[in-house]
This record gives C-alpha cells, structure tokens and sequence, in this order.
C-alpha cells in the first residue's frame, strides 16, 4: 500500500513588475508587435505577431489560469491554426533572456539568437509565428496571477493542462490541433499530460526531461538534496495568489517514515 502522503507547501515571493521580465496584470490587452521590432534588444521579429495577454482559462475545479497567445497577425479572418503549449510554473514571460546570464557562459547562446517573447524553455514565437503556429505561454496554476497553490510536474498539473488544450483547441481561431514542445519541466509535463489522452492533443515534443525527478533530481545516488530546486524557487517562481505557495518537497521527505528510517539507520551506524 501506498504510504498516504500530506502536501506540504511553502510560501514563494510575489513578481515584481520588470524582474525576471514580469508585466502587470493586462487581462483583455491586445498588441501587435510590428516586422522587424527588437523590444528586448535581441531577435528581431521576422514578421508581426498578435499577443494577446492573460487570457482567462477556468479549469474543472473553477481555478482560473492565465495565458499569452502569440499568433501571427497576418493571419486571414477565416484561417485556422494549429497550437503549441508552453507549460511551466517559471512564468509565461520568465524567458531565457532572463535567466542566461546567471548560467555559466550563458549557456554559450548568444542573445540575439533568442527574441526575449520565449518561455524559458518554451519555444520562440519569432520562429514559430512566422511559420502558421500559435504559442501558447501559460502560467500554471499558483504562478503570477493565476489561482491555487503551485505543483510541480503530478496529476494536478496534467489535469490543468489538459483542460486548457482542450479549451484552446476550440477558439475560434484554433484549428482544433494542439501540440506541446519544450526543455525539462516543460518536457516531463507532457508525458504526462498525453497519459491522460486529451482528444485534441496532437502530438508531444519533449526533450531533456527526466523519467523519475526523484531518483534522477531529489535524490540521486540516494543523498536527498534540494540545491537546484531551491534555486528554481528562490529565483524564477513567483505568485500574486493570496496565501499561494509551492509543494515543499524537503518538509515532505522529513516527514516520510522511508526518509526517518534512512536517517535512524546512518545514525547507529
């Protein structure tokens, strides 16, 4: 038998309008970025693209998630596109421009290989956009503005994203496909997701995600340690929820008898 777990969650910080690249709740705010534009000083755009902000999602327990949906604004009024999901608690427009330079040697990527509208992670909407894609870049539930506590990569996570496929692929403007692309979390989201089958989900496109965070991340080699996932935190998520924090997995494994045993064992000997 499984041994029943209690979540236990942390508090994380709020954003703050121009760190790690957050931007005031702008619920109904539409743009077009114009064909050669630079805003981040990196990519320029290859063509215009239409942002439309914090775009209200409600999932099935009423939670409300928000996402960016970049199209490309050339569009004809009757054209349907495909979609691809971006999937992450970093932030809808936490970027890679955004976390290149704590890394070291910028993870020899050079800015002006990235726009800065990219997901830290995600896929670029300059490259996409310009080739018939919609990109979808969601907060996750608990993250920025979106209600509820923050999970990380379980059941509830697979369960809002599944809903917000399908609710994407009916927009008017959604040809009723939708895909998922991305890097680590973003990649072990999608396995699974696509367990759960969503009707209008139409193909995975994962990489560099691990199969089992806890032997591969928490834990390897048996020696529990929260370095890199205490970095995530502390830098990258953040929340405007009330009362919203994330799944504390330190006060979890202390509370695991699994983890108490461990501990008994290593002090008698």
């Amino acid at each position: 038998m499984p041994i029943p777990l209690e979540i236990a969650y942390k508090p994380v910080s709020k954003p703050e309008i121009g760190v790690n690249n957050y931007q005031d709740f702008t619920r109904g705010k539409t743009e077009v970025l114009k064909k050669g534009s630079n805003p981040y000083n990196a990519r320029p755009l290859e063509s215009d693209i239409r942002i439309d902000h914090d775009v209200e999602i409600k999932v099935r327990d009423g939670v409300r998630l928000y996402a960016d949906l970049y199209r490309p604004a050339d569009a004809k009024p009757d054209e349907k596109l495909p979609a691809i999901i971006s999937w992450s608690c970093y932030g809808k427009k936490y970027s890679a421009l955004s976390m290149l330079p704590i890394c070291v040697w910028n993870c020899c990527v050079p800015n002006e290989a990235l726009s800065g509208l990219e997901k830290f992670e995600g896929l670029d909407p300059v490259t996409w956009c310009p080739r018939g894609y919609a990109i979808i870049s969601v907060d996750s539930r608990g993250t920025g503005n979106s209600d509820g506590c923050i999970p990380i990569m379980g059941s509830q996570d697979a369960e809002d994203c599944y809903d917000v496929i399908e609710a994407i692929a009916v927009m008017e403007w959604c040809n009723g496909k939708v895909g998922m692309a991305g890097n680590s979390a973003l990649a072990i989201i999608q396995w699974l997701v696509a367990a759960l089958r969503p009707p209008h989900l139409a193909a995975i496109a994962p990489w560099e995600g691990s199969g089992d965070i806890y032997r591969e991340q928490f834990c390897r080699g048996g020696v529990f340690s929260m370095s890199n996932f205490d970095l995530i935190t502390h830098f990258i998520i953040k929340t405007n929820t009330a009362g919203g924090g994330i799944e504390d997995f330190a006060e979890m494994y202390r509370r695991s008898p699994t983890a108490n045993v461990s501990r008994r064992s290593n002090h008698h000997h």
